[in-house]
């Protein structure tokens, strides 16, 4: 494809390329140029792209984006205002073109933005649409998982981070165009969109769940944070916001192009007569005329989740029959998922999620004692530690205080700063190695006590000081228990 087609006047800022020169491909890793590549260099955290230039060019760059000034004038390349936004752009017109029909519906939030892709995912399978999913869980493609490459080669490849880099994500996109999928549903995360991995999409839908404390190693403040997902709404045709979260209420205020849901107050969408049990949750939802709604995904923070799913799919006119058949339907891996009668195995590692698990869980199972395990991710948000152990020990009866991606952080100092906010009163067990953890938890489990485990939810590795490697709680709790309903897989 021409570089001419690929970056249009608008991005350039100055060039000493011929812009009708064919370019085979584009990369930000110089290590994977190809022979009449194009060459983004963008400047991260820990590395600076302008310092691979020479590499990509040996290995067969014909031409070099970056925003960074002051490059050599003899080596050939196009400096534009923003080499992420460009890479983006570049992506979307090499893989899906202009002409892309699909509607795109981006959610974004701290906590249910996976729960909410799926629910909106299996509304529109079962209105007989067909459906693209890039989640942090998987990517589908009308029901066919998609290697994303998640990570090394011990990980379920399917997975992904929340978002991918653009190179994995337009890709992707491309593959969900040559398949004529209709509807493409993307989880947007505060980096995608300040990183502009977005960039290249038109978003038909934007939803948002709601805001609280986590990346703040990242964005350094919750309204850096609140901005970042702002930038959906600036970018959507449309948007369904959560107006019981402030921030949300926040975003409905500044956009005209805006639907509100509520579960409390006069919104475009609303829910009433919401029913909690063991097994099911029950409400029903109001766009103007009511219609009964059952879900499997329990606990009452799932009324959100499947409400806005509701909300889209009322403004895509799908049926009511339709949307409570794929909200019926939908069950999400490592979303309180019940393992056995007595352990549960969740993905909360926020403060707000650590609650509203806990909270449901104990409300489900009542007149049993709660045993939860946990831990905090290294290298990240060190703020919301000491609050999940408030949280952990005001809600649950024991903790086993552990490990959860420790990266290249000490676990002990991670768990340090955990106990700085529990009830030492409260009974607790400190086991870093999560492993160990699990088998102690689950071998000192009482009949009337129930186990949590929550942080790894759908995650099939660890990450430590020696790398990313295979770790999937199910396996670990199978062979404790002496059971085969997980098998350490081929890819351990």
């Amino acid at each position: 494809m021409k570089l001419s087609v690929l970056l249009k006047n608008d991005d350039v800022l100055s060039s000493n390329v011929d812009f009708d020169i064919e370019i085979s491909g584009i990369w930000s890793d110089s290590r994977k140029v190809e022979k009449n590549g194009a060459f983004v260099a963008i400047k991260g955290e820990a590395r600076n792209g302008n310092d691979y230039i020479s590499e990509a060019i040996e290995n067969g760059a014909s031409v070099v984006i970056t925003d960074q000034e002051g490059i050599n004038g003899w080596l050939p390349y196009v400096l534009v205002k923003n080499a992420r936004s460009a890479i983006s752009k570049m992506l979307a017109r090499f893989y899906i073109l202009p002409d892309e029909n699909a509607k795109v519906i981006a959610v974004t939030g701290t906590n249910g933005k996976s729960t909410v892709a799926y629910f909106i995912y299996n509304i529109l399978v079962s209105a007989g649409k067909s459906v693209g999913l890039v989640s942090t869980i998987e990517c589908l493609i009308n029901g066919e998982r998609v290697d994303l490459d998640g990570g090394g080669a011990v990980l379920d490849k399917a997975s992904a981070m929340t978002t991918p880099d653009p190179e994995k994500l337009y890709y992707v996109l491309g593959e969900m165009k040559k398949k004529g999928v209709e509807y493409i549903i993307l989880e947007a995360s505060s980096h995608a969109l300040d990183q502009h991995r977005l960039d290249g999409i038109e978003i038909d839908i934007g939803v948002f769940t709601n805001l609280s404390s986590e990346h703040l190693d990242y964005h350094k403040s919750m309204d850096n944070y609140f901005l970042s997902k702002e930038l959906l709404f600036k970018k959507s045709r449309v948007g369904v916001v959560n107006v019981d979260d402030e921030y949300g209420k926040r975003l409905y205020s500044l956009y005209k192009n805006i639907y509100s849901f509520s579960t409390t107050e006069k919104a475009d969408f609303s829910t009433s007569e919401i029913r909690c049990r063991d097994d099911y949750v029950s409400f029903v939802f109001n766009n103007g005329e009511k219609v009964k709604i059952k879900t499997k995904m329990v606990g009452e923070y799932n009324v959100y989740n499947a409400s806005l799913a509701c909300a889209v799919g009322s403004l895509l006119d799908i049926t009511r029959e339709k949307i409570c058949e794929g909200i019926l339907k939908t069950q999400v891996k490592g979303r309180v998922e019940k393992f056995a009668s007595n352990i549960y195995i969740d993905y909360a590692h926020t403060p707000r999620a650590t609650e509203a698990t806990l909270s449901a869980i104990g409300k489900m199972e009542k007149g049993k004692k709660i045993v939860a395990l946990f831990g905090c991710g290294g290298e990240r948000d060190k703020s919301k530690r000491a609050e999940i152990g408030r949280i952990a020990s005001r809600l649950a009866d024991k903790l086993v205080i552990t490990s959860d991606n420790s990266r290249g952080e000490e676990p002990m100092e991670i768990i340090k700063d955990i106990l700085a906010g529990i009830d030492r009163q409260k009974l607790h067990m400190i086991i870093p190695n999560r492993k160990d953890a699990i088998t102690y938890a689950v071998r000192a489990l009482k009949d009337n006590e129930v186990l949590v485990l929550l942080g790894k939810g759908h995650e099939t590795y660890e990450i430590d000081k020696s790398g990313k490697h295979f770790f999937d709680e199910r396996v670990i709790l199978s062979e404790v228990l002496g059971n085969d309903k997980y098998k350490a897989s081929t890819s351990e």
